[in-house]
């Protein structure tokens, strides 16, 4: 069979399946087990699979119709056009939280500056900052051992561990961090509220769920980083956070303490609201 064969075949399956984007999942599953890029399975539409390569493709797709997730099964992922291992237990990177780091950068300061990403998961905030922004140095916090393992496995791979300490953190009050000290405190932590997690996607269930809920009413862990944000950043310094929607966004916006002064509300591609960000006044 060739690849262009192949390609509908995997996409086929994965759409029965209940897979929201079947075609870019196939497109994905082909060029890691091929190893070439898109371009290349685009110009030789005809290329024949090889039996190997057919095996792998069949035992990918085994584990992607029981709705593990694909980030899971191949391992890594593509965060702001970086690789990220992405191992079972941790938190999968996702798209929209890349507008959070693009906002965060837009109020990095330029000549250097520190920053705190509480529940940095992979790692996929903090590591992209330290990047995009030389200068910055930062404090990488979760209360997860595994996820600040892959943290640190994801920032050896990029060359920046020289510039973030990585700490394993039970709340915001634990990390050594000195008051007034911060130019940026963003987070994306579990904002799901727990009565809607059975009715999410069946591949969340794969996801940890101390990564994704956010007690009752989905506030529990913003209520706890509001008074940190306060205590560490400096006058001036910005308050980012990724949210779910609109109601979470009103709240938020009322539960802020009076020294973060609410500066911006930012909607992501589907037009939803999913940064907030506030100033330290």
């Amino acid at each position: 069979m060739n690849t262009e064969e192949t390609g509908r075949r995997i996409a086929r399956a994965l759409k029965e399946a209940g897979a929201v984007s079947p075609a870019f999942e196939a497109a994905v599953i082909l060029r890691f087990v091929l190893g070439v890029p898109q371009t290349r399975i685009m110009a030789h539409p005809d290329a024949e699979i090889s039996a190997e390569d057919s095996a792998a493709i069949g035992r990918i797709l085994a584990r992607r119709l029981n709705r593990e997730p694909l980030q899971y099964i191949l391992g890594s992922w593509d965060f702001f056009g970086r690789v990220f291992d992405t191992p079972p237990g941790v938190l999968i990177p996702r798209p929209e939280t890349e507008l959070l780091v693009e906002k965060a950068l837009e109020l990095a300061p330029g000549d250097g500056g520190a920053f705190l990403d509480w529940g940095t998961g992979t790692g996929c905030i903090a590591l992209s900052l330290l990047c995009e922004s030389k200068g910055l140095t930062g404090v990488a916090a979760d209360r997860s051992p595994r996820a600040l393992i892959t943290a640190w496995n994801n920032m050896k791979r990029h060359q920046v561990l020289r510039r973030c300490l990585l700490w394993h953190s039970r709340s915001p009050d634990d990390i050594p961090i000195s008051p007034a000290s911060l130019d940026l405190f963003v987070s994306n932590p579990p904002y799901i509220k727990t009565g809607h997690l059975p009715a999410l996607m069946p591949e969340v269930r794969f996801e940890p769920a101390e990564a994704l809920d956010g007690g009752a009413d989905g506030l529990y862990w913003y209520e706890r980083l509001f008074p940190a944000a306060e205590r560490l950043l400096k006058p001036g310094g910005s308050l980012l956070f990724e949210i779910g929607d609109a109601e979470q966004a009103e709240s938020l916006v009322r539960l802020a303490p009076p020294a973060l002064a609410h500066a911006a509300t930012h909607d992501d591609f589907s037009g939803a609201p999913r940064v907030l960000a506030w100033r330290r006044v």
